[in-house]
């Protein structure tokens, strides 16, 4: 009975997916128009050629709709037939004049040629369905176009410039149908404008429309960029053939596991291998170190990679592999809005399973890989229904929103879903409190892997687009960013199993199904909690999202440059990598009873978050803006304003991301949810009162006043609830103030000297600032008093731990030691509570059980 239940539901699903009523309509066959066009060869004609509604005919006369593309050949016939009946689409171009226009719309008018940038928006009276049917606020900004002036009250606004209220597009009743001027230049000018996924709906629609007909909507129009009715019956087959066998494997495995229990004991594949690379390492004794150790793994790393990451992201990217905004910036909103879903249907299972499994790590190893299959089985199987419903949104509701452009990108992005369970070796190694190998995963996926995939993915689906005008280069190419993303989690899977069986575990464990309701509940008891703190923070960029889409001017483009300027902050992850770390040895600390090995971390969180959030700060506020003005190109400028404020917003955040940690390590994921909801609420309300008066600038606003309230109410609540907190301001903050602020002058002035506002030198300077700079800012740090003798020798034993960055980690501890060793302020200001907690670390060190 079950099994037929399940089936009826498949095919349930796939009727409703494929039949009309789920489609909301029907695509018909275009009435035919005869279409005289003049102009180049290009994006318009393109549009007129596509299917088969539109007959291109060579003799005026026999034409319905004159479609004028910067050219008006034989104007007196053509006048003629407009007064005639004849519809009329006018795209004016450079060489048209003021008494052209006038002729062929029947009116006066005075043109003045501009190029410079300016947004679309509708109209506030509503003359034509063209001002909805069309998203206009998505719309790339134009350049190069015609200012047009009229008097006369029959020429209709519809779409307006944003900054002076300029007319872009109007509309003029005729005798039969409708003339539609369009004042941006379309020959080979305003190519973003061009590419906009409903540029050749818009096309279709004014010409359809100047012939008196009426248009399809654009889900209906066949060629527009959204999933049709074929495309919804192979989407709805493949989701039932997914959920068929996703629930199918989880009853044979958890058969399998049930008869045999034994297996469980099995956590060690390879003893020899585990005991050297394991066992006999600093690894497995418990410690400050240890986190340390795989953050400047990390960091290290992130100093090497950073450089050519920003290059790539800033300069290859968007101008060499997919030079348009717009898409970057809606592939960039579909993964900011999919946050809320993905943390929603994750339940905190991941999140639980890392800090169980450093828990029980201690007593009952088994106890803690139980949580980890919980997290597999749940995210393969709730994945399955998550990537089920995303499908059947998207690709029918979706399809006829003010969402229509992001379907596509929504039902690929969904698929990382499939199976769901692709960090689960990252998540492994962290429980394990193996920093090196989680922090090597966590760098592959989010830095290397996307530099290596996308090129390939992004330039095949490009081209792919070039050859399917219905989806455009752009298009394509946002396609190619999801399948690139897919790419990139299918390969760090592949290297953590690798990783995972080379340090001598047993990877097929993770697999199996032995745990029980207990472990189920108090995964579920502590994740809830966790995903709503989760949940908080991706509805806060949800609702941002939902409020820029439908109040900022020109989205898709301002987010462009939003998500290019954001690109910096990412330096800032490697601190949330330190803090991510500490989590499970805080909880392992915690849960044993040892509150001063505790405080201990906690402390050094404070003081590492002082530490490199100001040298990341002064690095990119010395170049970062100079290198996107050098780099990016013209249509990124924008991006070079807003990057200032992010990275002093960036450098904030680490109490935060402190607090968070301590939370949820110390068993009270509530509090996470409280003070995440709190700050989000802070963020949204904010912008919905500023964003109308200061657009993207009330962003930024509300992030800096729901951040440093949340970050300051975290301290003082985990210090009452938590466990006793200590903070150490020379160390912490004076001293990382002094030094970034010194470090800062020094960079801006050298960096000023050599830059020329080209490629070159604006690479040349990022070389500059990150990596011969940061032995001198670990020197000025140590300069200015930010160690004691015993926090000096703990980093040069993490040196030790930072596997194959240990050369450039050395540097580091040599650079900074060299500054304490000639400060007259070293060992004034020292964290005196380490003593303690290095003997509770070393009795907790005892009592942990082999494997």
């Amino acid at each position: 009975m079950k099994k037929l239940s399940i089936t009826l539901s498949f095919a349930l699903l796939i009727s409703f997916l494929t039949s009309p009523s789920a489609a909301l309509a029907a695509d018909v066959p275009l009435e035919r128009v005869r279409v005289y066009y003049a102009g180049p060869a290009g994006n318009v004609q393109e549009a007129l050629q596509l299917g088969s509604q539109f007959d291109i005919v060579s003799d005026t006369a026999e034409a319905q709709v004159f479609v004028l593309n910067g050219n008006v050949p034989h104007i007196e016939d053509i006048v003629s037939y407009i007064r005639g009946g004849a519809g009329l689409v006018l795209i004016l171009g450079p060489d048209m004049t003021a008494d052209q226009v006038e002729k062929l719309i029947g009116t006066q008018v005075m043109l003045e040629q501009q190029n410079n940038p300016i947004s679309l928006i509708e109209a506030k009276a509503t003359y034509d369905s063209v001002q909805k049917d069309i998203i206009w606020n998505s719309s790339p900004q134009v350049r190069e176009r015609y200012l047009l002036l009229s008097q006369s009250a029959t020429l209709f606004p519809l779409v307006l410039g944003f900054e002076d209220g300029s007319l872009l597009l109007g509309m003029k009743n005729t005798r039969n149908g409708r003339a539609y001027i369009l004042t941006p230049f379309l020959g080979g000018t305003n190519t973003q404008f061009q590419d906009w996924a409903y540029f050749k709906y818009l096309i279709y629609y004014l010409t359809v429309s100047a012939a008196g007909k009426a248009a399809q909507s654009f889900a209906d129009y066949p060629y527009s960029p959204v999933p049709h009715k074929p495309d919804r019956t192979i989407l709805a087959a493949g989701m039932a053939g997914m959920l068929v066998i996703s629930f199918m494997a989880f009853s044979l495995v958890r058969r399998y596991s049930l008869a045999h229990p034994e297996v469980l004991d099995v956590l060690v594949a390879d003893r020899k291998t585990y005991i050297t690379r394991e066992v006999s390492t600093q690894w497995e004794e418990i410690g400050f170190h240890r986190p340390l150790g795989g953050f400047l793994l990390i960091l290290m790393l992130g100093l090497l990679l950073f450089i050519p990451l920003i290059i790539y992201q800033n300069l290859i990217l968007p101008v060499y592999i997919l030079p348009s905004a717009q898409a970057l910036g809606i592939w960039g909103r579909v993964v900011q809005f999919f946050n809320l879903a993905w943390q929603f249907f994750d339940m905190g299972t991941s999140t639980a399973f890392i800090k169980f499994i450093s828990e029980y790590r201690v007593h009952d190893p088994r106890k803690g890989i139980q949580y980890g299959q919980v997290f597999i089985w749940w995210q393969a199987l709730s994945g399955a229904v998550q990537v089920a419903l995303v499908v059947l949104l998207a690709s029918t509701i979706g399809s006829r929103s003010a969402y229509a452009l992001y379907a596509w990108s929504i039902i690929i992005h969904a698929f990382i879903q499939i199976p769901g369970f692709y960090q689960v070796f990252r998540h492994t190694l962290t429980g394990l409190q193996r920093f090196d190998y989680a922090q090597m995963l966590d760098m592959a996926l989010n830095v290397i892997l996307p530099m290596l995939v996308q090129p390939i993915f992004i330039t095949m689906m490009y081209a792919w687009g070039k050859s399917h005008p219905a989806f455009g280069a752009s298009t394509g190419g946002l396609l190619g960013m999801g399948i690139a993303a897919y790419a990139a989690e299918a390969l760090t899977f592949t290297l953590g199993w690798w990783l995972y069986r080379r340090l001598g575990y047993n990877a097929h464990l993770l697999f199996l199904a032995h745990f029980d309701w207990q472990v189920v509940k108090a995964s579920f008891r502590f994740g809830v909690f966790e995903m709503l703190g989760s949940i908080a923070w991706a509805g806060g960029q949800a609702a941002e999202i939902w409020i820029t889409q439908s109040r900022l001017i020109n989205y898709a483009e301002v987010w462009g440059n939003w998500g290019l300027a954001q690109n910096f902050i990412f330096a800032y992850q490697a601190l949330s990598n330190l803090f991510n770390n500490l989590m499970p040895s805080i909880s392992e600390a915690i849960s044993h009873g040892r509150k001063l090995l505790s405080q201990y971390y906690e402390v050094q969180a404070y003081k590492w978050g002082g530490i490199i959030s100001a040298f990341m700060g002064a690095v990119l506020l010395a170049v970062a803006d100079r290198f996107i003005l050098g780099a990016s190109g013209p249509q990124f400028t924008r991006a070079a304003a807003y990057s200032i404020p992010l990275i002093i917003w960036g450098a904030i955040q680490y109490p935060s991301w402190v607090g968070d940690n301590v939370q949820l390590a110390a068993n009270h994921p509530y509090l996470k949810s409280i003070l995440v909801t709190g700050e989000q609420v802070i963020r949204v309300i904010l912008a919905l009162i500023l964003i109308n008066q200061f657009q993207i600038n009330a962003l930024i606003f509300a992030y800096f006043i729901g951040l440093l309230t949340k970050g300051i109410l975290a301290y003082f609540i985990n210090h009452r609830i938590c466990f006793p907190h200590r903070f150490y301001a020379w160390q912490s903050l004076i001293a990382p103030i002094l030094a970034g602020i010194t470090h800062y002058m020094i960079l801006r002035w050298v960096t000023g000297m050599i830059w020329h506002q080209d490629e070159i030198s604006s690479i040349l300077i990022f070389l500059v600032a990150i990596l011969p700079s940061f032995p001198f800012y670990a020197f000025l740090y140590g300069l200015f008093g930010g160690w004691d003798d015993e926090t000096l020798e703990e980093l040069h034993q993490a040196v030790k731990l930072s596997n194959f960055m240990r050369p450039l980690a050395w540097v580091f501890w040599a650079a900074t030691a060299l500054g304490a060793h000639i400060s007259p302020l070293h060992g004034r200001f020292p964290i005196d509570i380490r003593q303690g907690a290095l003997k509770e670390a070393s009795t907790l060190t005892i009592e942990k059980v082999p494997l």
